[in-house]
């Protein structure tokens, strides 16, 4: 009692304070539920589990037989993604009318159809897991040859040349030979000897190519070759006598000629200290240049060498001296009376601290055209730096100088090797579209597509200065050359045999075959005749398998992740704004389709048995005769049962085996082990909500929990790396 005699009042609770208490009162609540049903949701992510370690464990099958839906080169291009998700909204707006229509039958057998082909994709490739062997042989040196002389580059299909400077009792003289596998690389296909220098053997030769043949630049002499015979076909001396007969160098060549290019009537000469000087040639007189014109070429250093030299065009050239590449149009006159800088079309610098190491000249392997339709002024010129950068520069002819050039940004091979030491252009497969073979000190590495895929990686010899593929009509070598000390090349080449490379295209062997289809004839005879909830979830967890690796090799992780979040957004709107998947999951559950996993709360649970009671219920309503309503039966104990749609399994999963395929395979399992277990929270947090017995939008975070544990995985073990596929519209 108070002191005024009145009733004792408690004193306000404060509205936050029930607030708090009521959220605590719910938390109690969540922990109460999930211990309740702890066995289902056990089941459940223990079929989450099975389902992406099944396709994990098929997705070797995948990848050889490169099956993915959209091809190789569709797995970096949105409109991919854009063209599933149309197909999900078609797919779930079909079965929606059909059910609104009354057509259950036909959504039934028509997904048996679909559902017999789809389990199709897990089935016939687990059957094959047991019995293809996917190891694969080492590559090894069959064959060795040293052979004189310094590389100068190569030489048109599988060749190379050699310059082997002689010292004679008069004057050094250089050997120029040439190479490839015409007589198995055992002698020279031409050799040439050439006037090399008055007196000092030591200056290095350097040679650039073109239509008009191998053009050749000793410091002394300037002189040009047939490519096909090695023939000489001009020679012109970078020095004279002056009047008192001392020998001084031409016009500005002063350091000598450290490269030359020709043309229809021109010498164009290059020395050491970033000139080059156009001088005319004469048919008629052999061996005379007329000085024209003189410009600088700062950057373009060849004091370092000349790591390609390559004549595009009759005034385009692509030169990589070890500091930068570039196009430098060669033009017929300068300004008079002083030295205007070349006009550079063209140029790209190496990462600081970094030199370019080889380059190659080819048609780009991002062509979409048989390389026999793609036009002469369309190619890619390819550059590896010591640090492992690797750059395509695209180049077509027919646009404007200032658009002709750019760099290839869907060549993202950063991290392939520390180190380029060789970079080559190649069809391996003769199959008209380009491949690269990028070496470092220890591999080299088949890149496969336009996608760049690392099909296969073979041991080779440290300090490689080249290596390319021989390919000839019923054998093909893996060739390596490496620059000795002794001013030799060593070539050590070994037969490329198929069981070097791994397993590829499908694989239909007759018993797997035979076994796979057996298998899936019988779950969907079962899935007809006795669909219990054992019977759906084993054909479900098959089933799930194989599409969430279809998906993950069809789509890089980027696009991966682009799909989720767009599928999550569509997921959230259908089940809280629209709620047709409300109506989809409760026809799916009525028709017994494995399209859904079902966890039961014991043993004694029945799917038949509690969607047969459903559909008496629901007849029993609809009744005009309330009186003949049919009396539902008593539930049994523990007879209840966790449902989740496939999808809510296969978009995690398909994120896992996009991890598994498409990065780096160092770092690739443990990346797609974080992604799993981002998954797995994501489910934790949706069991929370679940445990309320309210339907649940489970996309949004599983998908979630999945991409997080992806980024965050992935940015431990890879960095940056995880974000660059190459993507394309």
């Amino acid at each position: 009692m108070s002191d005024d005699g009145g009733a004792a009042v408690e004193p306000p609770v404060s509205k936050r304070f029930a607030e708090v208490e009521d959220e605590l009162r719910k938390e109690d609540g969540i922990l109460s539920l999930m211990q309740d049903q702890w066995i289902g949701m056990t089941g459940m992510a223990g079929m989450f589990i099975a389902t992406i370690a099944l396709a994990m464990y098929i997705r070797p099958y995948y990848d050889v037989g490169e099956l993915h839906a959209f091809g190789a080169s569709g797995a970096t291009q949105v409109r991919y993604v854009a063209i599933e998700l149309v197909a999900i909204f078609a797919f779930t707006a079909l079965i929606i009318f059909l059910a609104r229509w009354g057509k259950q039958y036909i959504i039934k057998y028509g997904m048996m159809a679909v559902l017999t082909l789809a389990l199709l994709y897990s089935t016939v490739p687990l059957a094959h897991m047991f019995v293809l062997d996917f190891d694969t042989q080492e590559f090894e040196v069959t064959a060795t040859e040293q052979q004189a002389g310094d590389f100068l580059g190569t030489w048109g299909e599988n060749g190379y040349i050699l310059a082997e400077i002689i010292e004679t009792t008069e004057e050094p003289v250089v050997n120029i030979t040439a190479w490839d596998s015409s007589n198995d690389y055992a002698s020279a296909v031409w050799s040439t000897v050439h006037e090399h220098s008055i007196a000092d053997g030591a200056s290095p030769v350097r040679m650039t190519s073109s239509s008009y043949g191998l053009t050749f630049a000793s410091g002394y002499y300037a002189w040009t070759l047939d490519s096909t015979t090695g023939e000489v076909t001009e020679s012109y001396a970078c020095w004279e006598n002056d009047s008192e007969g001392e020998v001084v160098a031409i016009s500005n060549m002063i350091g000598g000629c450290a490269l030359a290019v020709t043309t229809d009537e021109a010498m164009y000469l290059f020395n050491p200290f970033e000139e080059v000087e156009r001088f005319r040639t004469f048919s008629q007189a052999p061996g005379v240049l007329g000085p024209e014109a003189r410009w600088r070429t700062p950057g373009f250093n060849l004091a370092d060498g000349a790591v390609l030299s390559t004549l595009l065009t009759e005034d385009q050239l692509a030169l990589v001296t070890p500091a930068r590449a570039g196009v430098l149009l060669l033009e017929e006159t300068s300004q008079i009376g002083g030295v205007d800088n070349i006009t550079v079309l063209f140029e790209h610098a190496p990462q600081p601290k970094a030199v370019y190491t080889s380059a190659d000249l080819g048609i780009s392997p991002f062509e979409e055209d048989n390389a026999t339709l793609v036009p002469e002024n369309r190619r890619m010129l390819l550059l590896g730096e010591n640090n492992g950068t690797i750059t395509g520069i695209e180049w077509n002819g027919s646009e404007s100088n200032d658009k002709a050039f750019t760099i290839q940004e869907r060549m993202a091979l950063d991290g392939l090797v520390t180190s380029v030491t060789s970079v080559s252009i190649t069809d391996l497969d003769e199959s008209g579209f380009s491949d690269l073979l990028i070496a470092d000190e220890v591999e080299a590495h088949w890149l496969y597509t336009t996608s760049l895929v690392n099909r296969a990686s073979f041991g080779i010899p440290a300090n490689n200065v080249a290596t390319f593929f021989d390919i000839g009509a019923e054998e093909t070598h893996l060739v390596t050359l490496s620059q000795t000390d002794t001013s030799s090349v060593l070539l050590q080449s070994g037969e490329l045999t198929q069981s070097m490379f791994p397993l590829y295209g499908i694989q239909l062997l007759l018993v797997p075959t035979l076994v796979g289809l057996f298998v899936t004839a019988v779950l969907m005879i079962l899935l007809f005749v006795h669909s219990e909830w054992y019977v759906v979830n084993t054909t479900g967890v098959l089933l799930g398998a194989g599409v969430c690796v279809m998906l993950g090799v069809t789509f890089v992780p980027a696009l991966a992740m682009l799909f989720m979040i767009l599928a999550a957004i569509y997921d959230f709107w259908a089940v809280y704004k629209s709620k047709h998947m409300l109506d989809l999951a409760d026809t799916m559950i009525g028709l017994r389709l494995p399209i859904l996993l079902v966890a039961p709360q014991g043993t004694d649970y029945s799917l038949i048995e509690e969607t047969e009671q459903a559909k008496r219920t629901n007849e029993a309503i609809i009744s005009e005769d309330k009186k003949a309503r049919a009396k539902p039966k008593k539930a049994k104990k523990n007879s209840e049962a966790m449902f989740m749609g496939l999808g809510d399994v296969i978009f995690p999963g398909m994120l896992v085996l996009s991890a598994m395929q498409w990065l780096d395979p160092s770092v690739a399992f443990p990346v797609a082990m974080t992604t799993l277990f981002g998954g797995l929270m994501g489910y934790v947090a949706l069991m929370t909500y679940v445990a309320r017995g309210k339907a649940q939008a489970g996309l949004p975070l599983l998908n979630g929990g999945a991409i997080l544990g992806y980024l965050i995985g992935g940015l431990i073990f890879l960095g940056t790396g995880i974000f660059s596929f190459n993507i394309s519209w």
